[in-house]
């Protein structure tokens, strides 16, 4: 997890791959060309809102709590309340402690600014504000879960019936996990009866298909009711991170596994979505990989690049049918959290050059957003990314809005709710 305008033109990314189902009996498809479509980017100006950061909204103390917080999500509920799940701690990572982490990982860590003698019994814990004034102000940060690891990425999603789900992954630190697979990566789903203000204490997992896994959210309510789950996989038997695609036909009391999706490089914070016809797209870090499938997630093209290098990349449907990608970007001298869109389910894309999205702010990411009922789009992200001892100890969540153009031939920055006064 690390980060690193000119004449519209159209460029053509050629593919050159022939697109198979990754079922071995499954005969070729189409080939689709991928392309960006280029035009002039907006720099942002002083438009976001601290949510949570130094001097404002912090978590009260507890065992495990150094001043990070991080790895939001946003969701507005069916009332008009909105909720951010987060997670709480002292670094970038906040395993427990005492610490299982190797020695070299250690030493690295310690090297970035990790605080080694921190005292975190538990670790982090994933957290939740709330607003019921469409994002003004927000509540006193709450628990919703704190196990004996790092709960981290917690994502709400709202079914039909009012039930919130989330999931979060719960993180050890960086272990051996062939040799101690008791304390791997894995990720959890818990709900809630009442609007979020009581969640389960006791967490599902997911059927046992990889040795460990990840998932930064967003989950997705598909048109039938059911839930999407995307996670980043570690193969049992060691290779590149695969992506998993789970679903859940019973509000969460239950999930199953509906393909893996592999390649011959990792496909890292994997995230998937519903388009408006019903087939699925994912996209993964770090190359930017797209994969579709049109027949419910049992089968997908092979991944393929376009030219954009990324991280945590979250797709999400517009009321109208347009695809976003919020997206970290790994092009030197255009980092920070970047957004490009497509009209056409993920084959072309309309950015400010070939290789990364438009600017929404020069931080460290990890966004996750949600469309707001005047077309809008609301944006959580971290204002750093916490390795630095400091920035790890005044760390912050930040919002801002953002439109899309009425001709779709770019955004439009707007000012977080709370800067409106």
């Amino acid at each position: 997890m690390l980060t690193l305008r000119r004449i519209p033109m159209l460029v053509a990314v050629l593919v050159g791959l022939t697109i198979l189902c990754h079922r071995a009996t499954s005969a070729p498809v189409s080939r689709p060309v991928v392309k960006v479509k280029v035009v002039p980017s907006q720099e942002p100006s002083a438009l976001r809102q601290t949510i949570i950061g130094p001097g404002k909204n912090q978590p009260d103390p507890f065992p495990g709590y150094g001043g990070f917080v991080g790895w939001e999500s946003p969701v507005r509920l069916k009332n008009g309340t909105w909720l951010v799940g987060f997670n709480a701690g002292y670094w970038h990572g906040s395993p427990p402690t005492p610490l299982r982490v190797a020695a070299k990982d250690l030493h690295d860590w310690t090297r970035m600014g990790f605080p080694p003698n921190f005292d975190a019994p538990t670790g982090g814990r994933a957290m939740l504000v709330r607003s019921t004034d469409n994002g003004k102000t927000w509540s006193k940060p709450e628990t919703m879960i704190d196990t004996g690891a790092d709960d981290r990425h917690a994502s709400i999603l709202e079914l039909s019936d009012g039930t919130l789900l989330c999931s979060y992954f719960s993180s050890w630190g960086m272990t051996d996990i062939e040799k101690d697979p008791a304390f791997a990566h894995h990720v959890r789903t818990i709900r809630s009866f009442d609007g979020g203000k009581t969640w389960e204490q006791t967490p599902r997992g997911l059927p046992p298909v990889f040795a460990g896994e990840e998932a930064d959210g967003p989950m997705v309510l598909r048109k039938d009711g059911s839930v999407l789950l995307t996670v980043g996989g570690v193969p049992k038997g060691g290779g590149p991170t695969q992506s998993g695609v789970f679903s859940s036909k019973d509000r969460g009391e239950s999930w199953q596994l509906l393909s893996v999706v592999k390649a011959d490089h990792n496909l890292d914070e994997p995230h998937a979505t519903e388009l408006a016809d019903g087939r699925l797209v994912m996209i993964a870090r770090p190359e930017g990989d797209i994969c579709w499938s049109s027949d419910r997630g049992k089968t997908w093209t092979e991944p393929v690049t376009f030219g954009m290098r990324m991280f945590a990349p979250t797709l999400f449907v517009l009321r109208d049918g347009t695809l976003v990608c919020l997206h970290g970007s790994y092009t030197a001298g255009a980092g920070g959290l970047r957004v490009t869109f497509s009209r056409d389910g993920g084959l072309t894309w309309i950015a400010p050059a070939t290789n990364h999205g438009f600017l929404i702010d020069r931080s460290y990411g990890y966004g996750k957003a949600m469309e707001l009922p005047d077309g809008s789009i609301f944006v959580c992200y971290l204002s750093t990314g916490g390795h630095r001892t400091d920035d790890a100890r005044t760390n912050a969540i930040w919002a801002i809005r953002f439109r899309i153009k009425k001709d779709y031939s770019g955004i439009e920055l707007l000012p977080a709710p709370g800067r409106l006064e």
